[in-house]
């Protein structure tokens, strides 16, 4: 149900503006205007911490009416004061509060007024306001929200928990992670307005019970709509489970149909995979032929050396004429032999001539 993606500046925007329209169609769009001092304001906003607005102000106008003014509220014991905000949530701890910060501005000033935090910064109202004792951080935001019109959404114990219901802010966040989450997607001038909204939802009866479950499943602001109509239709959140696991389920088969389909592919990618081989093989051909050509190279020197022998034949050849000079003194020797002979035979007597 929870959306993988991380909501962006843009995201928390388109759905901050639509949950308004949502929230005016519930509680209209008229958003009531706080003209109050400084202490009161922060008085009003202990009286509206985990409630609505309007017991806030009937609250507060029932403490003012049964006191004389604010001193007696000081001088007052809890159990006093509580009685005065009995219709209000947690009216005990409420009393202890307004006590203390009675206690703490009449002691700093001597008087009950707190204007000058007006001319302060953000910072320095902050720091002034956190001497207060028992304060909590909601009237704290609550007062710089009223009062010097910051840019912060309030969260109390009840907002936050509907807001972590409704999947708007992170689980794990408190009042400060969550003003700050939010604080992307919210104008300015519409803080005001949009805490109203949200705290009223919080404050519904009709829905304070959901709000107070605990959560099954991780959510995002992707999911705020749909969290949103299973509120105001609780008989239809398991039809609408339901068909929304349907359809999951479709694309989880169309997921597996491709899961089947893409197994299938990489026994087509393997056929192909063996081109390579093939390649290595036409590759090695011209490996295999070049080492042969080289051998038959390398055998053609000894060829030459073979030729090179062959001037030794024609060294045997050059004694020929050696054989010649041979026969060539066997003759010389025999014309000398035959001259000799011819010397040693008598000369033939010539006959004599008849007279």
């Amino acid at each position: 149900m929870s959306a993988s993606k991380a909501p962006k500046a843009s995201d928390k925007t388109r759905i901050c503006s639509k949950l308004v329209k949502e929230l005016q169609a519930l509680y209209g769009k008229k958003t009531p205007e706080l003209s109050s001092p400084v202490l009161e304001t922060i008085l009003f906003g202990i009286c509206l911490e985990d409630g609505s607005w309007e017991a806030a102000e009937s609250g507060l106008a029932a403490l003012m009416k049964g006191y004389f003014d604010l001193n007696e509220i000081r001088v007052s014991s809890i159990s006093e004061v509580e009685q005065s905000l009995a219709p209000l949530r947690d009216a005990d701890w409420k009393a202890l509060r307004i006590r203390a910060v009675l206690r703490y501005v009449y002691e700093s000033n001597y008087e009950y007024q707190f204007e000058k935090l007006r001319k302060l910064t953000q910072e320095q109202f902050v720091r002034a306001i956190k001497k207060i004792p028992e304060l909590s951080p909601f009237v704290r935001d609550f007062a710089l929200q009223q009062v010097l019109g910051s840019h912060l959404i309030c969260f109390d114990n009840s907002t936050l928990a509907a807001a972590r219901w409704l999947g708007l802010v992170p689980e794990k966040s408190n009042s400060d992670s969550a003003s700050e989450f939010l604080k992307p997607g919210v104008r300015k001038a519409d803080t005001v307005e949009f805490s109203y909204l949200l705290q009223r939802l919080a404050s519904d009866p009709r829905y304070a019970e959901r709000f107070a479950e605990p959560l099954e499943e991780e959510l995002s602001v992707f999911d705020v709509f749909d969290r949103l109509k299973e509120l105001k239709n609780p008989s239809a959140k398991p039809v609408r489970r339901a068909a929304q696991t349907e359809a999951e389920a479709q694309p989880k088969a169309g997921k597996a149909s491709a899961k089947k389909a893409a197994a299938k592919k990489p026994a087509a990618k393997k056929v192909t995979a063996k081109k390579p081989a093939v390649k290595k093989a036409a590759t090695k051909k011209p490996a295999t032929k070049k080492p042969a050509v080289k051998k038959a190279a390398a055998k053609k020197p000894a060829v030459k050396k073979a030729a090179a022998k062959k001037p030794a034949v024609k060294k045997a050849a050059a004694k020929k004429p050696a054989v010649k000079k041979a026969a060539a003194k066997k003759t010389t020797a025999k014309k000398a032999t035959a001259k000799k002979t011819a010397a040693k035979k008598p000369a033939a007597k010539k006959p004599a001539r008849k007279r």
